[in-house]
């Protein structure tokens, strides 16, 4: 039940983890219709018929006319899948098997987004610290997500915040194994029953200290197993940032099933193929859901619908919700956001996005309980709690942004490489005119004829750095991003 607390929660979107490496939905359309041209998937067709697979032409005739729409994005494009799916065809099978695949392309987007830019997102982090500092005011913080990355996992993990999913305390382990099938060490997931989805998810309890996160969309570390039935959601391999982001890697690397009969691991749609501790093949089945169906009764459903009604219930202990990065595109997280508001006179929505000027038109008959902010998460989140960030932060910040936003990101980090190797040749010249200025006596550099010890020449020296590095990067960025 709610609590007579009044808390501040968040629903986050694609925007709220944009700083942190995370794409939008135009810039992960782009990646994949760079990948999947329509000549790509008629080749791909061709090879997967010599195969003994393969789809009608008619079918991938027309998923590349749609590929072919500049205004069509990936949803829009996975819905089109669903549409065609649903209509009484002899073809609905070949379009639910498209459909299903391109899920996996983009699961595998998110996927190796998160592992090829590790180490961005783990500099990316600490500007997320507003989040830690919201959980530190609301007992528990609660966030709802629409996002399948794990940066709220990266969140926790980097401030050691104690994290609830709604999973139970039931810990089952999956075999990690190599390219040999020889068994390497474990990845441990929490558990949840059909069953127990239905009685209600188990977070955290009113008071207590803690985040309580719910994916509403399906996760790139959640699974269904045990015939679809159950959900489990993997644990990191250890509590640290690098720890959450290798789960991913390991799921999909070592989670494996070699069949006997033929070289190499077992591929399966949409879903991981590995070995039980007997040997015997099970199945992972992603999570992820993406289109234009989500939670309808007529689609083959992956994720339990029953996620929507633990929303729909658990949004009701907040009595002020940010949504941070959302372009209210759902029409079924709309209606429960809308009847949120509607239920309680005192209840307040903030609407965070950059160039964020209007109240949804669902929403204008509750415009006086809605007030807009347009602003980026980080900057948001810094305002709401108080963090002001340094002088040199705010310029790495920037520095991350621009590399985020290089459309030739292998230059720009030559770029930054020149930039670090010049400010490190400027201090260390500096440093020896500053030294050679003192006399040596047995030996030794003679300090006291400035009047200084060493200590102070050396805190001398560091604050130069910290200026120089400032006002090098400072320069660097002006430069880079007047040309861009």
């Amino acid at each position: 039940m709610p609590s007579s607390q009044k808390l501040t929660g968040l629903f986050i979107g694609a925007g709220a983890s944009y700083e942190t490496g995370m794409p939008l939905v135009w810039e992960l359309t782009d990646e994949l219709k760079k990948w999947l041209t329509p000549a790509k998937l008629r080749a791909l067709n061709l090879s997967w018929r010599a195969q003994g697979g393969g789809h009608p032409d008619i079918v991938i005739e027309d998923l590349a006319s749609v590929l072919d729409r500049p205004e069509m994005h990936y949803e829009s494009i996975l819905g089109f899948l669903e549409t065609q799916y649903r209509r009484s065809s002899p073809l609905q099978q070949e379009y639910h098997a498209l459909y299903s695949w391109l899920v996996e392309m983009v699961y595998h987007i998110f996927r190796l987004r998160h592992l090829e830019w590790a180490g961005y997102i783990g500099k990316s982090i600490p500007y997320l610290e507003g989040i830690a500092k919201l959980a530190a005011a609301n007992f528990p913080l609660w966030i709802f997500s629409l996002n399948h990355d794990v940066i709220i996992e990266c969140v926790a993990a980097k401030y050691c915040i104690p994290l609830s999913c709604g999973f139970t305390d039931a810990v089952v382990s999956f075999p990690r194994r190599n390219r040999a099938g020889a068994k390497i060490g474990e990845l441990k997931a929490q558990t949840i029953t059909a069953a127990e989805l239905d009685r209600g998810m188990q977070f955290t309890q009113p008071g207590s200290n803690g985040i309580n996160l719910l994916k509403i969309h399906g996760a790139l570390d959640v699974f269904t197993f045990r015939d679809g039935k159950d959900l489990v959601k993997l644990l990191p391999t250890e509590a640290t940032v690098a720890g959450v982001i290798e789960t991913l890697r390991a799921a999909n690397d070592e989670l494996i099933y070699i069949d006997p009969r033929s070289p190499g691991p077992v591929k399966a749609t949409n879903e991981i193929a590995y070995a039980d501790d007997a040997g015997e093949m099970q199945f992972l089945r992603r999570s992820l859901l993406a289109g234009a169906y989500k939670f309808d009764n007529r689609r083959s459903q992956v994720l339990p619908s029953r996620i929507l009604d633990h929303f729909r219930s658990n949004v009701n202990f907040v009595s002020t919700l940010v949504c941070i990065g959302y372009g209210f595109g759902d029409l079924h997280i709309n209606q429960i956001i809308r009847d949120w508001l509607e239920f309680n006179a005192e209840r307040q929505l903030e609407i965070v996005g950059p160039k964020v000027n209007s109240v949804p038109p669902f929403l204008l008959h509750l415009s006086p309980q809605v007030s807009l902010v347009d602003a980026t998460a980080t900057d948001y989140l810094d305002k709401a709690t108080g963090i002001v960030r340094s002088k040199r932060e705010l310029l790495e910040k920037r520095l991350g942004l621009w590399i985020r936003r290089s459309p030739n990101k292998v230059q720009a980090e030559k770029d930054l490489v020149n930039l670090l190797k010049e400010h490190q040749e400027s201090v260390i010249a500096a440093s020896a005119r500053k030294l050679a200025t003192f006399p040596v006596r047995d030996g030794n550099l003679d300090f006291s004829v400035h009047g200084q010890t060493p200590e102070q020449v050396l805190q001398e020296l560091l604050e130069y750095n910290d200026n120089s590095y400032e006002n090098s990067l400072e320069a660097f960025l002006q430069t880079h991003t007047e040309h861009s």
